[in-house]
């Protein structure tokens, strides 16, 4: 294991300290969005020379220099529990993926509970993946962080079953795969989770499954079919909750590599260009994209 940097340690404490208590306090989403969307914009940075564009349904582009106009695509969905987070929390980590992949890259938006509970979040990615498609850009990697994560394994699911062309690869980071039973004794069980507390997991599955059963595939992927799906990367940090998940995605898929960082924090790649083991991760990921696309 490479030694942490001073920037590593710093947004480790923050981690420790600042997001936990307040996951684990602040119980109305949209006053953590507003405080994702400060801490994102300061804890990341977004590579000089990459073009941020947004569209007209809410999503972002990245384009870096130099990469042709029409260059292949990545479709990344951002994570945040389905109940907050957006593309622009997000922008440092896909415009780094961007850039030294030498591709585009679009960050698709999609509805956050409570206010929109599934299956909103899913039909919104599976409806941004269709219009790539039909607009002659097949995205050739798609990518997923946490929440993004089981949204995107949805997406491959969906285009799998439905014809829709597949990727060529794909990256997953701390994906959340399965929201059946008690999801708040995983996270108090985890023996290395920094950022989440018990009580968040609990809440959001209230807010995002009112009334809903979480064994339904389309909800939790990992009670579905996760076979015929292109080659994964999967990160996640050593011992933290979702690692679990983790482990038995790569373990269902059939072409799938877990790598385990030691000492991070559940979706550390969001401080790229600010936290040096942020930037090594991203390049990890963008080598697996770049060997396959």
């Amino acid at each position: 294991m490479t030694a942490l940097s001073f920037a590593d340690r710093f947004y480790l404490f923050q981690t420790r300290t600042l997001e936990r208590a307040a996951l684990r306090f602040i119980a109305p989403q949209r006053i953590l969005r507003v405080m994702f969307a400060f801490t994102a914009r300061m804890g990341g940075k977004v590579p000089r020379g990459v073009a941020v564009t947004p569209d007209v349904h809410g999503g972002l582009w990245f384009q870096p220099e130099k990469v042709n106009p029409d260059a292949p695509v990545i479709f990344y969905v951002h994570g945040g529990g389905f109940t907050i987070g957006n593309p622009r929390t997000h922008a440092a980590l896909v415009a780094a993926l961007a850039e030294q992949t030498g591709l585009r890259a679009y960050a698709a938006p999609y509805r956050l509970a409570p206010e929109h509970p599934f299956p909103a979040a899913r039909d919104d990615v599976i409806a941004a993946y269709t219009r790539l498609v039909e607009a002659g850009t097949p995205p050739v990697a798609i990518g997923g962080d946490s929440a993004g994560g089981c949204l995107a394994l949805s997406v491959l699911q969906h285009a799998r079953d439905t014809g829709l062309p597949l990727p060529r690869a794909a990256c997953l980071i701390g994906p959340i795969a399965d929201l059946s039973g008690s999801v708040e004794d995983r996270f108090a069980g985890a023996t290395n989770e920094l950022l989440i507390p018990p009580q968040w997991p609990a809440r959001i599955r209230d807010l995002y499954l009112p009334g809903l059963d979480p064994t339904d595939p389309k909800i939790s992927p990992l009670f579905g079919d996760l076979t015929g799906l292109p080659p994964t990367l999967i990160h996640a940090a050593e011992g933290e909750a979702l690692a679990q998940d983790s482990a038995r995605v790569a373990e269902a898929m059939d072409e799938a590599t877990l790598d385990l960082w030691p000492g991070l924090q559940h979706v550390w790649h969001l401080h790229a260009g600010r936290m040096p083991s942020a930037d090594r991760a991203i390049s990890k990921l963008s080598a697996f994209i770049k060997a396959h696309a």
